[in-house]
Protein backbone atom coordinates (compact mmCIF):
# COMPACT_ATOMS: atom_id res chain seq x y z
CA UNK A 1 0.00 0.00 0.00
CA UNK A 2 2.93 2.09 0.63
CA UNK A 3 4.64 2.01 -2.39
CA UNK A 4 1.55 2.46 -4.51
CA UNK A 5 1.16 5.64 -2.58
CA UNK A 6 4.83 6.28 -3.43
CA UNK A 7 4.75 5.81 -7.16
CA UNK A 8 1.19 8.09 -6.93
CA UNK A 9 3.04 11.30 -5.43
CA UNK A 10 6.23 10.76 -7.96
CA UNK A 11 3.64 11.12 -10.76
CA UNK A 12 1.70 13.72 -9.32
CA UNK A 13 5.17 15.84 -8.97
CA UNK A 14 6.07 15.08 -12.42
CA UNK A 15 3.03 16.07 -13.39
CA UNK A 16 3.53 19.51 -11.53
CA UNK A 17 6.98 19.67 -13.11
CA UNK A 18 5.96 19.51 -16.82
CA UNK A 19 2.73 21.87 -16.51
CA UNK A 20 5.30 24.83 -14.64
CA UNK A 21 7.62 24.36 -17.93
CA UNK A 22 4.64 24.63 -19.96
CA UNK A 23 3.70 27.82 -18.75
CA UNK A 24 6.88 29.70 -17.47
CA UNK A 25 9.49 28.16 -20.43
CA UNK A 26 10.48 30.88 -22.54
CA UNK A 27 9.57 30.00 -26.52
CA UNK A 28 12.10 28.49 -28.85
CA UNK A 29 13.82 30.53 -32.18
CA UNK A 30 11.72 30.11 -35.34
CA UNK A 31 13.67 27.76 -37.64
CA UNK A 32 15.06 28.48 -40.74
CA UNK A 33 12.49 28.97 -43.72
CA UNK A 34 12.60 26.07 -46.38
CA UNK A 35 13.95 25.97 -49.70
CA UNK A 36 11.39 27.20 -53.01
CA UNK A 37 9.57 24.90 -54.09
CA UNK A 38 10.26 24.23 -57.98
CA UNK A 39 8.30 26.36 -60.44
CA UNK A 40 5.15 25.07 -61.74
CA UNK A 41 4.26 23.50 -65.39
CA UNK A 42 2.67 26.85 -67.31
CA UNK A 43 -0.93 26.53 -68.73
CA UNK A 44 -1.97 25.95 -71.65
CA UNK A 45 -2.54 28.92 -74.14
CA UNK A 46 -6.07 29.93 -74.82
CA UNK A 47 -8.05 29.91 -78.01
CA UNK A 48 -7.39 32.97 -80.08
CA UNK A 49 -10.48 35.14 -79.73
CA UNK A 50 -13.02 35.61 -83.22
CA UNK A 51 -11.37 38.43 -85.72
CA UNK A 52 -13.57 41.88 -85.35
CA UNK A 53 -15.40 42.96 -87.96
CA UNK A 54 -14.34 45.04 -90.75
CA UNK A 55 -14.49 48.62 -90.39
CA UNK A 56 -16.43 50.20 -93.19
CA UNK A 57 -14.28 52.36 -95.99
CA UNK A 58 -12.99 55.87 -95.45
CA UNK A 59 -13.89 58.93 -97.68
CA UNK A 60 -11.98 59.53 -99.95
CA UNK A 61 -10.19 63.03 -99.38
CA UNK A 62 -10.46 66.23 -101.06
CA UNK A 63 -7.79 67.47 -99.99
CA UNK A 64 -9.46 70.78 -99.31
CA UNK A 65 -9.05 71.43 -102.89
CA UNK A 66 -11.95 72.30 -105.55
CA UNK A 67 -11.29 70.86 -109.18
CA UNK A 68 -12.87 70.74 -112.51
CA UNK A 69 -13.13 68.09 -114.85
CA UNK A 70 -11.17 69.12 -118.80
CA UNK A 71 -13.62 71.44 -120.30
CA UNK A 72 -13.41 71.87 -124.50
CA UNK A 73 -15.04 75.77 -124.82
CA UNK A 74 -17.87 75.11 -127.30
CA UNK A 75 -18.02 78.79 -128.40
CA UNK A 76 -14.73 81.06 -129.32
CA UNK A 77 -15.08 84.79 -129.40
CA UNK A 78 -12.59 86.85 -131.86
CA UNK A 79 -11.76 90.19 -131.29
CA UNK A 80 -9.22 92.46 -132.40
CA UNK A 81 -7.45 94.75 -129.91
CA UNK A 82 -4.60 97.20 -131.95
CA UNK A 83 -4.55 94.81 -134.90
CA UNK A 84 -3.88 91.91 -132.63
CA UNK A 85 -6.64 88.85 -133.17
CA UNK A 86 -7.98 87.60 -129.55
CA UNK A 87 -9.63 84.38 -129.37
CA UNK A 88 -11.34 83.92 -126.28
CA UNK A 89 -13.70 82.12 -124.57
CA UNK A 90 -15.48 81.66 -120.65
CA UNK A 91 -15.62 78.90 -118.58
CA UNK A 92 -18.06 79.21 -116.09
CA UNK A 93 -17.00 78.91 -112.51
CA UNK A 94 -19.21 79.60 -109.57
CA UNK A 95 -16.97 77.98 -106.80
CA UNK A 96 -14.24 81.00 -107.21
CA UNK A 97 -15.02 83.58 -105.17
CA UNK A 98 -13.42 87.37 -103.86
CA UNK A 99 -11.96 85.81 -101.23
CA UNK A 100 -10.19 82.79 -103.16
CA UNK A 101 -9.10 85.65 -105.18
CA UNK A 102 -7.93 87.29 -101.81
CA UNK A 103 -6.28 84.87 -99.57
CA UNK A 104 -5.99 81.66 -101.90
CA UNK A 105 -5.54 80.89 -105.44
CA UNK A 106 -6.63 79.64 -108.77
CA UNK A 107 -4.62 78.01 -111.22
CA UNK A 108 -5.71 77.09 -114.55
CA UNK A 109 -4.08 74.06 -116.99
CA UNK A 110 -4.56 73.53 -120.57
CA UNK A 111 -4.11 70.20 -122.68
CA UNK A 112 -3.79 72.17 -125.96
CA UNK A 113 -3.95 68.74 -128.26
CA UNK A 114 -5.23 71.03 -130.84
CA UNK A 115 -1.70 71.25 -132.00
CA UNK A 116 -0.07 68.15 -133.73
CA UNK A 117 1.82 66.16 -131.34
CA UNK A 118 5.35 67.26 -132.84
CA UNK A 119 4.20 70.82 -131.56
CA UNK A 120 2.60 69.89 -128.36
CA UNK A 121 2.63 66.32 -127.07
CA UNK A 122 -1.28 64.12 -126.97
CA UNK A 123 -2.11 65.17 -123.37
CA UNK A 124 0.98 67.35 -122.48
CA UNK A 125 -0.74 69.70 -119.16
CA UNK A 126 0.89 73.02 -118.51
CA UNK A 127 -0.16 75.88 -116.53
CA UNK A 128 -1.35 78.76 -118.17
CA UNK A 129 0.21 81.03 -119.52
CA UNK A 130 1.15 78.85 -121.75
CA UNK A 131 3.62 80.03 -124.94
CA UNK A 132 4.08 77.69 -128.20
CA UNK A 133 6.78 78.41 -130.74
CA UNK A 134 6.90 76.42 -133.88
CA UNK A 135 8.24 77.01 -137.18
CA UNK A 136 6.23 76.36 -140.47
CA UNK A 137 8.81 76.61 -143.54
CA UNK A 138 10.97 80.00 -142.80
CA UNK A 139 8.66 81.29 -140.58
CA UNK A 140 8.70 81.18 -136.50
CA UNK A 141 5.27 81.65 -134.84
CA UNK A 142 4.47 82.48 -131.48
CA UNK A 143 0.92 81.52 -129.65
CA UNK A 144 0.36 82.38 -126.25
CA UNK A 145 -2.35 81.27 -124.07
CA UNK A 146 -3.43 82.95 -120.94
CA UNK A 147 -6.48 83.41 -118.48
CA UNK A 148 -7.72 85.83 -116.37
CA UNK A 149 -9.96 84.66 -113.63
CA UNK A 150 -12.54 86.73 -111.98
CA UNK A 151 -15.53 85.99 -108.91
CA UNK A 152 -17.49 83.13 -110.98
CA UNK A 153 -15.57 83.02 -114.22
CA UNK A 154 -12.50 82.19 -115.75
CA UNK A 155 -11.70 83.73 -118.98
CA UNK A 156 -8.98 81.77 -121.53
CA UNK A 157 -7.62 83.93 -124.55
CA UNK A 158 -5.56 83.21 -127.77
CA UNK A 159 -3.13 85.51 -129.13
CA UNK A 160 -0.76 84.56 -132.26
CA UNK A 161 1.73 87.24 -132.54
CA UNK A 162 1.32 87.61 -136.68
CA UNK A 163 -2.46 86.86 -136.94
CA UNK A 164 -2.16 83.48 -138.53
CA UNK A 165 -5.61 81.77 -137.31
CA UNK A 166 -9.20 82.67 -138.04
CA UNK A 167 -10.49 80.01 -135.55
CA UNK A 168 -9.37 77.86 -132.90
CA UNK A 169 -9.69 74.33 -132.80
CA UNK A 170 -12.30 72.49 -130.79
CA UNK A 171 -9.68 69.76 -129.13
CA UNK A 172 -8.09 71.91 -126.93
CA UNK A 173 -8.81 71.69 -123.12
CA UNK A 174 -8.39 73.30 -120.13
CA UNK A 175 -9.50 72.70 -116.36
CA UNK A 176 -8.88 74.66 -113.20
CA UNK A 177 -7.84 73.74 -109.28
CA UNK A 178 -8.92 76.36 -106.99
CA UNK A 179 -7.07 76.16 -103.53
CA UNK A 180 -7.96 78.11 -100.67
CA UNK A 181 -5.46 80.00 -98.21
CA UNK A 182 -4.81 77.81 -95.46
CA UNK A 183 -4.17 74.89 -98.13
CA UNK A 184 -1.75 76.95 -100.17
CA UNK A 185 0.19 78.02 -97.28
CA UNK A 186 1.09 74.22 -96.97
CA UNK A 187 1.85 73.77 -100.29
CA UNK A 188 4.06 76.28 -99.95
CA UNK A 189 5.74 74.77 -96.93
CA UNK A 190 5.81 71.11 -98.90
CA UNK A 191 7.47 73.33 -102.00
CA UNK A 192 4.63 71.75 -104.38
CA UNK A 193 5.54 73.64 -107.64
CA UNK A 194 2.38 74.52 -108.49
CA UNK A 195 2.91 74.89 -112.15
CA UNK A 196 4.05 71.23 -112.72
CA UNK A 197 0.47 69.63 -113.20
CA UNK A 198 1.70 66.00 -111.49
CA UNK A 199 3.19 67.53 -108.69
CA UNK A 200 0.01 68.96 -107.94
CA UNK A 201 -2.37 66.28 -109.54
CA UNK A 202 -0.59 63.90 -106.63
CA UNK A 203 -0.50 66.12 -103.67
CA UNK A 204 -4.11 67.00 -103.84
CA UNK A 205 -5.27 63.18 -105.30
CA UNK A 206 -6.85 64.67 -108.63
CA UNK A 207 -8.45 62.25 -110.57
CA UNK A 208 -6.96 62.92 -114.73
Amino acid sequence: MKKVNYLLLLLAVGMLFIASCGKNGAPGPQGPTGPQGPTGAAGATGSAGATGAKGATGATGSANVIYSAWTTPSTWTKDTIFSVFHFYANIAATKITQAILDQGTVIVYGKLDGYTATIWPTDQVSALPIVVTYEEGTTVYTDTWSSLVTPGNIKIDFVNDLNLYNGISNAHQFRYIIIPGATLTAAARTHINLNDYNQVKMAFHLPD
